[in-house]
């Protein structure tokens, strides 16, 4: 066998086909069509008429392991760590990475996540389409780091992730938890199992290997309860690594991270506390691995800013009023990004000061957190405009009007507008010096689902082909 895939398009000679049961439709309906690709067999949890068949009890964690079979097993010779949890996961997996490439070199340091990959300093020019690739990409993408002399990875590792087993199969050498919000329950089903899937990140890590988690979310001080060997950051009085003294300082924030007896200052140029547990996770976990504390900190303060994440796309300048873009696609990142988007507006004063932001929900997910994001921006910005994000198969005005249910009928500072590009120039038409406008939810995402098919469509350049425009005017 010379690969695997799940995707009948890629079949072929020496290509093994794994039939996954789709959400959607099942994988078996494509046998046939990858045995005429040429590949030698499919791999299903039931025979396939008039195909050869692999008959296993569990066909993804079957598509797993002839993955990682077929690229050589490339973590049994990488250290990789893990960062999982509903917010914060890329910014501190980029924070890690940062450190670790500080330390070891850019050359031996890789990274995976929602806003993607850098192998050995190179980024590739195709953006991941999820958080946690298909089990073969994860594999592969391993395995092509280790042939250019990576060592260390830093993997973001979504609940889809592990329940959908795409990352089984690869050893994990330190694990890190940010912290545990509603959101994909029309996966899970509730919470309880949403943060058993997170916990089972856990249990994978080699032994001896670091694992830390937020001592401030509850799931976080939940994991060091049952899981051995956890450590805690934050800025609870019992956390392992202490987070204190936090200020905000011009263009960052500033913190001391105290640890046996030890204090470290750091300073960050992210923005709002969520950010100073994101840097503070990063941080400590490289201590962990017993990286240079000094090293630490050199490479938290000159870490770059990361794509979608609460992302300067304009500064205050020539048009007198910031614009920021940020993934936040729930009730509870969407309240800790308008949040820190109000402090920079109010250290604004009497030039402005107010809060616009632009946001909507995803189709064909869980549909009780769009009233509750309609409430939050209704709340803490001083106009909102609800439009479409990915809508998929389902209606964008019915997830709008969803979303605008929630809006809190005291302020009712609200409107729809269903086009998104429309929605944010109405949004930067109405900014005035001082103001913040925020676009949420699409982050560093480049393609639109949309009923109709998929477009393209990234936030933060149609922001800046916006202001063009409203320059030329």
């Amino acid at each position: 066998m010379t690969g695997v895939t799940h995707d009948s398009r890629e079949a072929g000679p020496g290509v093994a086909f794994v039939a996954v049961p789709g959400f959607k439709r099942d994988g078996t309906m494509f046998a046939a069509e990858a045995v005429r690709r040429g590949s030698p067999f499919a791999v299903a949890e039931r025979e396939v008429s008039s195909v050869p068949t692999a008959v296993v009890p569990n066909a993804r964690e079957a598509l797993a392991a002839l993955a990682a079979a077929v690229y050589g097993n490339p973590s049994e010779r990488m250290e990789v760590y893990g960062v999982t949890g509903t917010n914060g996961k890329t910014t501190t997996s980029y924070a890690l990475h940062a450190i670790l490439a500080a330390a070891h070199g850019e050359a031996a340091c890789g990274l995976m996540t929602t806003a993607g990959t850098v192998s050995g300093g190179e980024r590739p020019s195709t953006p991941p389409v999820r958080t946690t690739p298909e089990a073969p990409e994860v594999q592969r993408l391993l395995a092509g780091m280790r042939e250019r002399g990576v060592r260390r990875v830093v993997l973001e590792v979504s609940s889809h992730g592990i329940a959908l087993k795409r990352v089984a199969g690869t050893r994990f050498a330190g694990a890190l938890f940010t912290n545990l919000t509603r959101d994909h329950l029309d996966l899970h089903g509730s919470m309880e199992e949403y943060y058993r899937t997170k916990r089972e990140l856990f249990r994978w890590v080699a032994s001896g290997g670091p694992k830390l988690v937020n001592a401030e979310d509850a799931h976080g001080r939940r994991i060091a309860a049952e899981i051995e060997g956890v450590k805690t950051f934050g800025g609870t009085p019992d956390a392992d690594y202490r987070v204190t003294s936090v200020r905000a300082e011009r263009g960052g924030t500033a913190f001391s991270l105290s640890h046996d007896g030890r204090s470290l200052e750091l300073r960050t140029s992210l923005l709002g506390p969520y950010n100073v547990l994101n840097a503070a996770g990063a941080a400590a976990f490289a201590l962990e691995l017993g990286t240079d504390s000094e090293m630490v900190g050199r490479a938290v303060s000159g870490m770059p800013q990361v794509p979608g994440r609460f992302e300067r796309v304009l500064a205050a300048g020539e048009f007198g009023f910031e614009v920021i873009v940020d993934y936040a696609h729930t009730d509870v990142g969407l309240e800790a990004v308008l949040k820190v988007a109000r402090g920079v507006a109010e250290a604004n004063g009497s030039t402005g000061g107010r809060v616009v932001c632009v946001f909507g929900a995803a189709g064909e997910r869980d549909g009780d957190k769009r009233p509750k994001m309609g409430r939050v921006a209704s709340e803490l910005a001083d106009r909102s405009i609800v439009t479409t994000d990915d809508a998929y198969s389902e209606d964008p005005m019915k997830i709008a009007r969803e979303v605008a249910a929630g809006v809190a009928t005291e302020t009712g500072r609200s409107e729809i507008i269903l086009d998104r590009r429309e929605a944010i120039r109405r949004a930067l038409g109405r900014a005035r010096a001082g103001d913040v406008v925020v676009v949420a939810g699409k982050g560093h995402e480049t393609v639109q689902h949309l009923p109709e098919g998929d477009v393209p469509f990234h936030d933060a350049s149609v922001v800046r082909e916006l202001l063009r425009e409203l320059r030329r005017k």
